[in-house]
């Protein structure tokens, strides 16, 4: 049976999050700084952006840290997490994800010195596990919104003119590689097909939901429940596409955001383009609902009900982003291979 108070506070939720992806999703397209343009050379929406994910990030590690608790990690190792922390943002920032990799293995190097010294080489396990386990995931997010070319885009390319700066790339230097204009429609791949996952999967589960998922881990997840979820991640894709691709896929006079935003720049056929957001929908629902399963059994394990208290009866922000972090880690790895 619906449980319509709960149903309710899950859409506020839901919408809050909405807002929060407006806001984003804005700072990436309107607030955007080309290099042919000096109006705003040293702040731009990514940079922005980039501070906000790099708090998420801060926020996660010490939820996390705090799930599996002083007796699996102690003191000792405190302020090397916070270090982590504090430091995975700006590592990104000035060097890229390669920063990211070297900065955590820094990082877990400092980690089995402590041990050794503390005789507690029994933590390393959890520590490798946090590493990775938000921070390395949460950091997906950083890498789409720096969305970099892997290839030099030289000065006759279309993209050209699209290619931003901002003050990270200025204290970068040539480490930094072109920023291209896809930052914002991977961040509303990530963001709509995971909320609009979880929402269908809730609704669909309530109503329909007699088939256990996997009771051992999250009781009240459904066969149904995750076959909605399926559907909710086409119709977060579908979303996607109108706001950023219909329009001019139709030929439109008029169209949400510029041609240089969405998929349609790369010129694909309609059914292509198509298929790589029935794709992206399907898989990034995929990935959501994988989240959402390794954050309760990582729950379970540890005990609890909430990571933290931070956003009242709906927990903390791994609470919120269990399952967008896996999409976002899918997104990325798009966005690496194939972009």
């Amino acid at each position: 049976m619906l449980n319509k108070k709960s149903f309710l506070n899950r859409t506020l939720v839901a919408l809050g999050v909405f807002v929060v992806i407006v806001g984003i999703l804005a700072l990436d397209i309107f607030f955007t700084n080309y290099h042919t343009s000096q109006n705003h050379s040293w702040i731009s929406g990514r940079a922005i952006n980039s501070l906000i994910f790099s708090v998420l990030i801060f926020l996660t590690v010490l939820e996390m840290r705090r799930a599996l608790g002083v007796e699996r990690i102690p003191h000792c190792f405190s302020w090397i997490l916070w270090a982590y922390a504090i430091g995975l943002g700006p590592s990104y920032s000035l060097f890229g994800f390669t920063g990211i990799l070297f900065f955590t293995l820094i990082v877990f190097s400092a980690s089995v010195v402590t041990a050794m010294a503390r005789n507690k080489t029994e933590s390393l396990i959890y520590i490798a596990f946090m590493l990775v386990y938000p921070g390395l995931f949460m950091a997906s997010l950083l890498y789409i919104n720096r969305c970099a070319s892997t290839q030099y885009i030289p000065e006759t390319s279309p993209l050209y003119n699209f290619l931003e700066v901002d003050v990270w790339t200025h204290l970068g230097g040539n480490r930094v590689a072109q920023l291209l204009p896809y930052n914002a429609i991977g961040l509303a791949f990530v963001f709509a097909v995971s909320t609009m996952t979880d929402v269908f999967a809730y609704l669909v589960g309530s109503l329909f939901g007699k088939h256990k998922l996997c009771p051992q881990i999250s009781p009240k997840k459904t066969v149904e429940g995750a076959i909605g979820g399926l559907f909710g991640g086409l119709f977060g894709s579908a979303v996607v596409f109108f706001l950023f691709d219909f329009c001019h896929v139709a030929g439109l006079d008029w169209a949400f955001f510029g041609k240089q935003f969405g998929l349609s720049f790369h010129n694909l056929s309609p059914l292509n383009l198509i298929l790589c957001y029935v794709v992206i929908g399907l898989l990034g629902s995929l990935m959501t609902q994988i989240g959402d399963l390794l954050a309760s059994m990582v729950k379970r394990y540890c005990g609890i009900k909430d990571y933290s208290k931070i956003l009242g009866e709906h927990g903390g922000i791994m609470d919120r982003f269990d399952g967008i972090m896996l999409n976002a880690v899918f997104v990325a790895t798009v966005y690496m291979f194939i972009i």
